[in-house]
């Protein structure tokens, strides 16, 4: 083996990766803490650094930008969301329980979630306009999915003919959307007791039964 070359299975490789894995999760997190309790705005990269010990340079080890921090934490968001909607979308079930598990998995999601689904529906205005297409195409195939759910449910004669489909989606999304302004994780309600109530308030509606 030539002199100064690491073997393959050499393990101080692997653990610097590592360590660099885990000091650059750190400033993801950190970041999504101070800009969630700061606003993305009035954070500066050098706030960051000094929040971890570094100085403002070695932050940009890890990032390329401040824009970029943002972009991955509301993409690390983005993608969980992206996961269990798929799941749902191609079951083999029943609209009206697409509904019931999208409803119920989103709001505990945003609830368990608190920092980063804030960032992910208020922050994201601060991407530049291509980033914020991405966001805006994964919000609308949400709806469109929700929608369709709702007008086939409508003609299977388990959503109420008078319900307007498009209307009753923006209202399934803004209250789901709405409870990082207010959840508490040390409340009353759990995050999966908060999805629950909130299907069953929008499904109770919805039926024809």
């Amino acid at each position: 083996m030539t002199a100064g070359h690491a073997a393959p299975d050499d393990p101080a490789p692997q653990r610097r990766k590592r360590r660099q894995f885990t000091r650059r999760q750190q400033v993801l997190d950190t970041a999504a803490r101070m800009f969630f309790e700061r606003g993305y705005e009035a954070t500066t990269t050098q706030d960051i650094g000094a929040e971890l010990g570094l100085l403002k340079g070695s932050v940009y080890y890890y990032i390329s930008s401040k824009q970029d921090l943002l972009f991955e934490i509301v993409q690390e968001y983005h993608q969980d969301t992206r996961a269990y909607f798929e799941r749902i979308l191609a079951s083999d079930r029943t609209p009206i329980e697409k509904l019931r598990e999208l409803i119920t998995t989103e709001t505990a999601h945003t609830a368990t979630n608190l920092t980063r689904s804030s960032l992910f529906y208020t922050e994201w205005r601060s991407l530049d306009p291509d980033r914020q297409q991405t966001i805006i195409a994964e919000r609308a195939r949400h709806e469109r999915a929700v929608e369709s759910w709702i007008r086939e449910a409508q003609a299977a004669g388990d959503v109420r003919p008078d319900t307007d489909p498009r209307l009753a989606t923006f209202a399934i999304f803004g209250m789901v959307n709405s409870v990082y302004r207010w959840f508490r994780p040390d409340g009353r309600r759990t995050a999966e007791e908060v999805g629950a109530e909130f299907t069953e308030l929008v499904l109770s509606g919805l039926s024809t039964r």
